[in-house]
């Protein structure tokens, strides 16, 4: 795996907005009311989630309609700067029906006319860092280019499907990167992905897939995030911010006393108070910790797992290339 060769532009993330819809829900209850076992519940209590996001009746459109509008306001955005747009999800009926389009209709709804459009999906969770590939390979390709939108949005068909194996439970939401050409506030490193093809049918198809899978995802987290440090540059124990899935919180406290990284740099606290949503995990994680630790100067490093095989891991760094210890 080699670093990507960006010597004719830098991309950074400039903003980052999300949509979560109505009010926290609380697992104990919710589980009451659908009869969930009661020990598959406290299990997931245990890792370290308890709070997540429900939309029955709002669809996939409408809450990524949201969360690009949230974005162009917090932001200041000129739809009419937008000159990519990149839909990635999870859930592979996270999309209206064909012949319907989930970035057209985005789009629309916001007056943008993008040089290019499409959606990213087939790596789960991690399609969010095939997206930000995507984007680097799309202002290549577009000189003209300066200002890229990728958009995520899951929502869970019917509750017996929410909860996460035995550490999380899935979040119905949506999220958006605003990426631009040279930016003035941070700097994209490194996206390294691998996909481990014999997974492909996920750890929820058969129990000893799902076993096996669980059994080694932790090593493959582990070695996709020195791959993303060794690439950038940036010892793991520089990034001062580690932005996780926001599920299993044990898993992810072990993997950093594994790797040496102090318990402060794993941002947490959203595993517990937002579930897990899927693709958007990264870009909310980014706005509710990540930039402040890039504008103060520091390292930062997102990591996606999906549970049909891939792993990545993002690395942002300050716009100056300088940094403090990181503490």
């Amino acid at each position: 795996m080699t670093p990507v060769d960006r010597s004719r532009h830098w991309l950074g993330i400039d903003a980052a907005a999300y949509e979560l819809p109505g009010q926290p829900i609380d697992i104990e209850a919710w589980a009451t009311r659908h009869a969930y076992r009661r020990e598959r519940v406290e299990a997931i209590v245990e890792s370290g989630c308890r709070y997540f996001h429900v939309a029955p009746e709002i669809g996939e459109v409408e809450l990524a309609t949201r969360a690009v509008g949230r974005l162009i306001d917090e932001a200041g955005l000129a739809p009419s700067e937008v000159d990519l747009l990149v839909h990635v999800h999870t859930q592979q009926f996270s999309v209206p029906a064909a012949p319907r389009s989930l970035p057209h209709e985005v789009a629309k709804a916001h007056r943008m006319r993008p040089l290019w459009s499409a959606s990213v999906a087939q790596l789960n969770c991690v399609s969010i860092a095939a997206g930000i590939r995507a984007v680097d390979a799309l202002f290549s390709a577009y000189a003209q280019a300066n200002a890229a939108l990728i958009v995520s949005v899951d929502r869970v068909y019917g509750e017996d499907y929410r909860l996460r194996q035995m550490s999380g439970i899935q979040c119905d939401g949506a999220a958006c990167l605003l990426i631009t050409r040279d930016s003035a506030r941070n700097r994209i490193g490194e996206v390294a992905i691998r996909n481990y093809a014999e997974w492909h049918p996920g750890s929820d198809a058969v129990a000893s897939i799902e076993r096996e899978m669980i059994a080694m995802e932790w090593q493959y987290t582990r070695e996709i995030m020195s791959a993303a440090s060794d690439m950038s540059g940036v010892p793991v124990d520089g990034f001062a911010k580690i932005l996780p899935h926001n599920a299993d919180l044990r898993g992810w406290r072990s993997l950093c006393r594994a790797m040496n990284i102090s318990a402060e740099r794993l941002f947490e606290d959203n595993i517990f108070r937002r579930g897990h949503a899927c693709c958007s995990d990264f870009a909310i994680n980014l706005a509710d910790a990540g930039f402040a630790a890039l504008d103060a100067g520091r390292h930062v490093m997102g990591v996606m797992q999906s549970n049909t095989g891939a792993f990545a891991a993002v690395t942002l760094h300050p716009h100056s290339g300088e940094t403090d210890d990181g503490s």
